[in-house]
């Protein structure tokens, strides 16, 4: 089994290279250990609307539930501030079947049910979940697409080790509501909970820095318990959960290995927000890579994504490991704020 590049992770950040990479004609193979792309669904579900700008074909109607404008931000001393936050409010799962969709359009061959094991002598090793086969892949490069606990990573060098841990409910809205909110809490350690709107119902979870050993479902079950104005936290309509890399980038370029999305740390340590950073770092690789140039990923993604996510780890790292001042370390530490941006 030969190709030009293997693409492991079927998630937007691997699902756009293969893309990028089938448009300019090469011969691609995308694969994922899940049994159908996209599920299940491990995060909030938000994108901002300049995503859509750049890739029109990734939007059609049916891959988002609604519009929302701003992000609404409750501190624990009482103060609420609003800054504009313009996006879409994902059905994750469609919007991930769908660029995967596009990719085999192009001419990538998708294997679901195929789990990555490792490298030997140049060649990926992969095990079909399904019939128990272990066979290998020989390509030219490797795009490592899967997620905060990449195994790609792992296996070739420096990867994430400490991670924030999240919990989430869909519950139905008592009103409709437009807005993403946000509230920093005590118990919500090195983190923050969300309301995040879908329509008729709401994303309603937290994300907890796991150095603090904090049951985060313990977390989300008092959280609830304060937002009850807003929906109607006795009626569960499903569970999610995941982990966000809160390190910062690791190398991206690693040989003839590409790290994307999550698994090269691309995802904003602080906030979590980590879509549109998957599906733009895994357009790069598809690009300069299916011009040649593979080299160029690296120096292109350090140069959009390297200053604002490590600054984001290293304000995490020097204020967020304490939660005893929450007046001084939000301010320090979160987008909204003026302070965030002065130190």
């Amino acid at each position: 089994m030969r190709y030009d590049v293997v693409v492991i992770g079927a998630g937007p950040g691997g699902s756009t290279a293969a893309y990028e990479l089938a448009k300019k004609g090469a011969k691609v193979l995308l694969v994922d250990s899940r049994k159908r792309v996209g599920y299940p669904v491990q995060c909030a579900e938000f994108v901002p609307v300049q995503l859509s700008y750049k890739f029109p074909e990734f939007f059609p109607k049916e891959v988002w539930i609604q519009k929302v404008k701003d992000m609404v931000h409750f501190t624990p001393w009482g103060e609420v501030m609003s800054m504009p936050s313009e996006g879409f409010m994902l059905n994750r799962e469609r919007f991930d079947a769908l660029i995967a969709e596009l990719a085999v359009k192009e001419g990538a061959e998708l294997r679901l049910k195929t789990k990555f094991l490792g490298f030997e002598d140049g060649e990926a090793v992969l095990k079909d979940l399904k019939t128990k086969e272990v066979f290998r892949v020989k390509a030219d490069y490797f795009i490592g697409a899967d997620g905060a606990r990449s195994e790609v990573a792992r296996q070739t060098g420096e990867h994430t080790k400490n991670f924030l841990i999240t919990a989430q409910v869909s519950v139905p809205l008592k009103e409709p509501l437009g807005d993403l909110l946000i509230f920093f809490r005590d118990y919500i350690p090195g983190g923050y909970g969300w309301i995040f709107p879908k329509g008729e119902i709401a994303n309603v979870g937290v994300g907890i820095d796991l150095d603090y050993r904090v049951s985060v479902w313990e977390s989300l079950q008092r959280f609830l318990k304060e937002v009850v104005d807003w929906v109607e936290t006795d009626k569960i309509l499903g569970r999610t959960g995941g982990f966000i890399p809160g390190e910062g980038i690791k190398k991206p370029l690693r040989g003839n290995v590409l790290l994307v999305g999550d698994a090269g740390g691309f995802c904003h340590p602080i906030t979590g927000g980590g879509i549109a950073n998957a599906v733009l770092t895994g357009e790069m690789a598809g690009r300069n890579m299916g011009e040649g140039e593979p080299e160029e990923f690296e120096e292109e993604a350090l140069d959009t994504f390297g200053v604002s996510i490590n600054r984001a780890a290293e304000k995490r790292k020097k204020y967020m490991k304490r939660w005893d001042d929450l007046k001084r370390i939000v301010p320090k530490t979160w987008i909204a704020f003026e302070e965030y941006y002065k130190d």
